[in-house]
């Protein structure tokens, strides 16, 4: 009997570990998405506060908040000394609370990262299909979009 249960905890064991660490985190909203203020980027651990673009239209917002919601968790290295995110910004909810977030934008048909300002190092990745979603939204040339 201690045989049986001691090989099953032997075999089981890895099993559970690597359904644990195939499932990719997700980014944590804190309620729904009211706006989104979008600066460029100064560089990691901080946020500029020169906005040149604010997200409100509720369309929009709430196509932001599934981008955000669609976002796979990852490890990344980010050297946060010599590069540089394309934007900072700041996403506010309706219950009053924020978040800083960084975004780098990639290319047309690839993927973009977006990470939590000061955990540049735990990035979240934006499918191509929802890096041209935040493309369109960023490069309107309306102050307001």
């Amino acid at each position: 009997m201690k045989t049986i249960s001691l090989l099953l905890i032997i075999v089981g064991c890895p099993f559970l570990l690597l359904a644990c660490q195939s499932q990719a985190e997700q980014m944590t909203l804190l309620d729904d998405v009211s706006s989104v203020s979008v600066s460029k980027s100064d560089g990691y651990g901080g946020i500029s506060g020169k906005h040149v673009k604010t997200i409100n239209k509720d369309t929009l917002t709430t196509t932001f908040q599934q981008v955000l919601e669609n976002a796979k968790g990852r490890k990344q290295n980010v050297d946060v000394y010599q590069g540089r995110p394309d934007y900072d910004l700041v996403v506010h909810y309706e219950n009053g609370g924020t978040h800083l977030l960084h975004l780098t934008i990639g290319n047309k048909g690839e993927k973009s990262r977006v990470m939590y300002t000061g955990h540049e190092h735990n990035g979240f990745d934006l499918s191509v299909e929802d890096t041209a979603l935040l493309r369109g939204m960023l490069e309107n040339n309306s102050d307001r979009y």
